[in-house]
């Protein structure tokens, strides 16, 4: 073998490594973009199942709010007392 070829076919295998490790380049950060995808659907996911389930749990607290009075820290006065009160009586 010439020193000649040996160097072309030194080239060639030196090119044929760089073309390798970019493939391999490429693939790990395609590896990486899709576990953060994931990643970001897993959380999207999650929250969204939690805000879900608080909106129930604050509409079964408006509905109970609708049927009972809330609880005030003032005194209550009594019904009859009330009537008397009320300009529709």
């Amino acid at each position: 073998m010439h020193p000649i070829d040996r160097y072309e076919t030194i080239r060639r295998g030196h090119e044929e490594l760089l073309r390798r490790a970019e493939y391999e380049r490429m693939a790990r950060k395609a590896k990486i973009a899709q576990g953060m995808n994931r990643n970001i659907h897993k959380a999207a996911n999650w929250l969204g199942i939690h805000l879900v389930g608080w909106g129930e749990k604050l509409e079964k607290f408006g509905a109970i709010a609708k049927r009972q009075p809330a609880p005030t820290t003032t005194t209550r006065v009594r019904v009859s007392r009330l009537f008397k009160m009320s300009p529709h009586h």
